[in-house]
């Protein structure tokens, strides 16, 4: 359902849209029949990903909402615990919200406003509370939490609704601290930085509001381009710098005391790609890391820049809408149309790439052709997670893209998650499922 919601939208934007076949073709590039479209590096470096230490993994800004180390996690792995969080994919709730973990506890926040604080040894729910009331669809735009941890060990998490409204509430009973009511929708997740949160909203603004009260410290105007596609994709803090993924392939940096836009790059539409994925939005969270952004485009490029002087240092005709991992000397991109590559971070060049079907039921009388849509990557004790349709999770070796295993879940909601030497798994009928 997710996914034909998905194509369902980008098909509304482009509907009655015209181009001409040739100049669609004109200098495209044919990244699944080209062998020679993503250069490799040299041979005898291939085989090895140069990942890093699992103690080195908190370095980097990963950008998914729970910001996790590399957890050393043993093969193969085992059912611990299982807890149903009352919610679902469908047509009216096309994503699950990320859910974040904090001080050995789970707070995930599901699609109908319901919060729930789960110890993640056990699996016990220690409480849920319904913060936000009149969820009956999420269709404009997906829940989204983020949190704060003080140097004296407070909690505090921040959340919207999708919509208009805001709050604080904290992490330890649930007691809303305050609540605020945005003018306009709110489009993407929420960030929690130092004493600021930052959202972006559907008319092209981009607020950072005071984490204690709710107050608006400043608003910048970053546009949004009319045929912006749904996302959950959130802002990045990168020390005194903010990187805000937006619409029409355009992202921003911006100074985070008081919003100025420092630069703003655009990655253009591959058109090699079936026409649903040219709006050219990023979707997928931006990763950080010593100084370099690496920004992955739902139209077809991925691309990094230095984060101080806009320069682009490589660009590679690979695209999605899935957040990349980084390791080491590796990124690891979950490109389109099933394309799994292992992406040299210094020269953009490739390591290793691994082609799964582009396509659901391709060859059946019975079922619809569906594009596939893969959850992942994620990096657990230098192996590669990544699931498909039907929840089948493939654990890849880093080094080679050599399958070395799989574990039959279900049907993911969100990408698998490594935390506290576990891996979670939000199913798309709302299961969140512990493994050890």
């Amino acid at each position: 359902m997710q996914n034909k919601f998905f194509l369902n939208v980008i098909f509304l934007v482009f509907l009655g849209c015209s181009s001409d076949p040739a100049t669609e073709m004109e200098n495209a590039v044919n990244i699944f029949d080209n062998k020679n479209a993503l250069p490799a590096i040299i041979v005898d470096k291939t085989q090895d990903a140069k990942l890093d230490i699992v103690s080195d993994i908190n370095i980097i800004s990963n950008a998914k909402s729970y910001n996790l180390k590399n957890s050393s996690i043993k093969l193969p792995l085992k059912k611990i615990w299982q807890v149903d969080t009352k919610q679902t994919i469908d047509d009216k709730n096309p994503y699950l919200p990320d859910l974040i973990y904090l001080l050995q506890n789970i707070f995930l926040l599901n699609n109908h406003g319901v919060l729930f604080k789960i110890e993640t040894k056990s699996g016990k729910i220690i409480w849920k509370k319904s913060i936000f009331e009149k969820l009956e669809d999420t269709i404009i735009g997906t829940p989204a939490l983020s949190g704060k941890l003080s140097n004296d060990g407070k909690v505090t998490i921040y959340a919207h609704n999708g919509l208009n409204e805001i709050l604080a509430l904290n992490g330890v009973n649930g007691e809303i601290i305050w609540k605020k009511k945005h003018r306009l929708p709110i489009r993407g997740g929420i960030t929690s930085s130092k004493d600021s949160i930052f959202v972006s909203d559907f008319d092209g603004n981009f607020l950072s509001i005071d984490n204690n009260n709710g107050k608006t410290n400043w608003n910048a105007f970053i546009g949004s381009d009319y045929n912006s596609v749904y996302t959950t994709a959130r802002p990045i803090v990168a020390k005194d710098k903010i990187i805000v993924p937006g619409t029409g392939g355009a992202f921003f940096v911006l100074s985070s005391d008081k919003g100025d836009v420092l630069w703003s790059e655009n990655i253009s539409s591959n058109k090699q790609l079936p026409k649903i994925f040219h709006s050219g939005d990023i979707v997928a969270n931006p990763i950080y890391h010593k100084g370099i952004i690496y920004v992955v485009s739902q139209s077809g490029f991925t691309a990094a820049f230095d984060i101080n002087t806009s320069e682009e240092l490589w660009n590679i005709p690979v695209g999605g809408i899935e957040t990349p991992t980084l390791s080491g000397k590796t990124i690891f991109v979950n490109g389109h149309m099933g394309l799994l590559t292992a992406i040299d971070i210094d020269s953009g060049k490739l390591r290793w790439k691994k082609k799964y079907p582009s396509y659901i039921n391709e060859n059946s009388y019975f079922s619809d052709k569906e594009i596939a849509i893969y959850k992942g990557p994620t990096l657990v004790n230098s192996k590669i997670l990544i699931s498909d349709l039907d929840g089948k999770i493939k654990i890849i070796d880093a080094n080679n893209g050599n399958e070395i295993s799989t574990l039959n879940v279900d049907k993911l909601g969100l990408p698998p998650i490594p935390a506290n030497k576990n891996v979670f798994f939000l199913t798309a009928n709302g299961k969140l499922l512990a493994y050890k």
